[in-house]
């Protein structure tokens, strides 16, 4: 189900069948497309979905500042607004994968307890069976809050 966008240069649908925000970056975008993007999502996100693949194989990796806005203050704030952490499986070109690893690594051990998980892939089905488990196992301990 194809999602109204805030730009051209970037694809949004849901897949009902696998509870998944879709987002594609079709081209290279700065960091303020980047933030109205998510901005975007606050809204749009009908179905309150919490599960997201993000492929961002098209586009270079943000700024810091755009970067720590969105795990610093977006997320929390979509985690807050959606009562549950939120999934963020990144789609990323392979050689990306070892410095986003880095940064998840980081992040991970700076707070255990952080309102999102992140998970990076050169693989769309490797990003989406993360995102499917990450839901099962959510389900399985009775966490998964159904809008």
């Amino acid at each position: 189900m194809r999602l109204p966008s805030p730009s051209p240069l970037v694809e949004l649908s849901y897949r009902p069948d696998l509870h998944i925000l879709v987002v594609r970056w079709l081209s290279v975008t700065t960091d303020d497309e980047i933030r109205r993007l998510y901005r975007h999502l606050e809204h749009v996100n009908e179905p309150r979905c919490r599960y997201w693949l993000l492929d961002a194989r098209r586009r270079p990796s943000s700024s810091p500042v755009t970067t720590r806005w969105v795990f610093d203050e977006f997320a929390p704030e979509m985690a807050r607004q959606l009562n549950g952490r939120l999934y963020f499986s990144y789609l990323i070109s392979p050689l990306h994968l070892l410095d986003a690893e880095s940064f998840r690594r980081m992040q991970e051990a700076a707070d255990a307890e952080l309102p999102y998980q992140i998970h990076y892939a050169s693989q769309e089905g490797e990003a989406t069976e993360w995102l499917i488990r990450a839901r099962q196992q959510e389900q399985a301990a009775g966490l998964l809050v159904e809008p």
